[in-house]
């Protein structure tokens, strides 16, 4: 992100800059030991919890506290003891972005925690109720396309994940410790079930893998991604920021992977995945092969900033991703 014009912005940019170095390293501590996690604040009553693979997004207020995608199940007492002086009251709602095993693989370990007696009678002195969602009153939301991936007894099951309420309209609202949750589906985009989460007082938006600054972005093809579907979705992401002054701040975006983002940022991705589209749609016209397409090299003038050792797949394959999506986009795509 450009400089920041105020203290306030620059003192922001230097903490999410922090973070975002941890994000880049993930932490190898030996089974069992405690990984070094930071707790962040976005804006409002949200947070990021850095020092892991993915970002994990927290709200919290008198309800009970949000999570928008998972840690990794052996990390979740930790995690839910980093939350403590936040908030006494225990985790109640968690939506799941997307079925990738990394973002979803500790919702069974967050069920098991609001199950044990300890937490029920907690949630009882505090006037909770405890029915309707299981797990101790915890919701655990995710698109339709994501309970099919999970239940879905012909793939390979993902170790830790679940669902116990799903949606299937193209968006589901609720009102949760003070702020409006809207979750949009984004169709047929890096899977058929992604999410895009906003907190609309907070003025925070969680974008699971759909926007992921400085990596190229992965469409997983077998699972119903498109390249137009990817556009769309990040297209309707900057539909719902709105900038502050010089481009900078404003609403803050969230991605799956890496640093906290603006408007700006999320601009210059869709720049990036569009203009790489219409290259290889062009080489497509032309007649050229898989081959011959990735031997143009389309990404060239993105390879220093989105390629590298930042995650995510290659320019190579990214390429090889965009080429067959337009020659053979998923049924029901735009």
């Amino acid at each position: 992100m450009q400089a920041r014009n105020t203290g306030q912005a620059i003192r922001f940019a230097l903490l999410f800059a922090l973070g975002s170095a941890a994000l880049l390293t993930a932490p190898q501590a030996p089974a069992g030991a405690p990984v070094d996690l930071q707790l962040l604040p976005v804006q409002g009553n949200v947070y990021l919890i850095t020092g892991l693979d993915v970002n994990v997004t927290v709200q919290v207020g008198d309800q009970g506290v949000l999570l928008v995608d998972t840690p990794p199940a052996a990390l979740v007492p930790q995690v839910a003891e980093m939350l403590r002086p936040l908030s006494r009251r225990p985790i109640r709602y968690v939506i799941n972005t997307h079925a990738d095993a990394a973002h979803i693989g500790g919702d069974e370990a967050i069920l098991q925690l609001g199950s044990t007696p300890a937490a029920l009678a907690n949630m009882r002195r505090m006037g909770i109720a405890a029915g309707g969602t299981g797990g101790g009153g915890l919701m655990i939301l995710g698109h339709e396309n994501v309970l099919n991936r999970i239940t879905d007894r012909t793939q390979p099951a993902i170790p830790g994940a679940t669902i116990t309420s799903e949606y299937y309209q193209p968006s589901k609202d609720f009102f949760v410790n003070g702020d409006a949750v809207v979750v949009y589906h984004a169709p047929n985009a890096h899977t058929d079930g992604d999410s895009i989460v906003y907190f609309r007082r907070a003025d925070v938006i969680s974008t699971g893998d759909l926007f992921t600054p400085g990596r190229f972005p992965e469409i997983d093809l077998e699972r119903g991604g498109s390249i137009q579907g990817l556009i769309n979705a990040v297209n309707h992401i900057i539909q719902l920021t709105v900038p502050a002054a010089y481009q900078e701040r404003g609403t803050y975006v969230v991605p799956g992977h890496g640093r906290l983002c603006d408007e700006a940022d999320v601009v210059e991705f869709r720049e990036m995945i569009t203009i790489v589209r219409d290259r290889v749609q062009d080489l497509i016209r032309q007649g050229k092969t898989l081959a011959e397409v990735q031997a143009a090299r389309p990404t060239l003038d993105y390879d220093t900033t989105y390629g590298g050792p930042r995650g995510g797949p290659t320019a190579e394959a990214f390429v090889a991703t965009v080429f067959q999506s337009l020659k053979s986009p998923p049924q029901g795509a735009e």
